[in-house]
């Protein structure tokens, strides 16, 4: 009887851990994406990762059904980088809006467009689909 009730105790333990863990999980419910959310700047964002392009010229982001891929471009403070934005959506356009450079390209699906940007000397700078961006397609450059 005592073993069974151990037993028991140890079930339920597990079970609860379990639920713990779900529950501090990143990825949101309704995410779309696949990779969870993070928040930039004051916005939600669907993360596809971080990719450092240091010392590199030229880099491709993706673009596809609610988010940048990836999401988070880290670089040199000051440096260019050439980004080929390719759209990989099926039927959906897309757009990379940079305010702060006074960036903003449409990107038609099935297609890719070239533009260059600078990373900020400090911090990040937020970009993001202005089509799109309520749905959580928006990124950064840090350093």
């Amino acid at each position: 009887m005592r073993r069974l009730r151990l037993v028991r105790l140890l079930v339920l333990f597990l079970a609860l851990g379990l639920v713990a863990a779900a529950c501090s999980s990143k990825k949101s419910e309704g995410s779309e994406g696949g990779g969870g959310t993070m928040t930039i700047g004051s916005d939600k964002a669907n993360n596809h990762g971080t990719k450092d392009f240091s010392g590199k010229d030229e880099a491709e982001v993706e673009l596809d059904n609610f988010y940048f891929s990836p999401t988070e471009l880290k670089g040199t403070a000051g440096s260019q980088i050439k980004l080929e934005l390719d759209n990989e959506a099926k039927g959906a356009l897309h757009n990379f809006t940079l305010q702060d450079q006074n960036i903003d390209m449409d990107v038609p699906s099935g297609q890719k467009v070239d533009v260059t940007v600078t990373f900020p000397q400090s911090g990040f700078l937020e970009f993001f689909c202005k089509y799109h961006k309520s749905r959580g397609m928006v990124g950064e450059l840090s350093v």
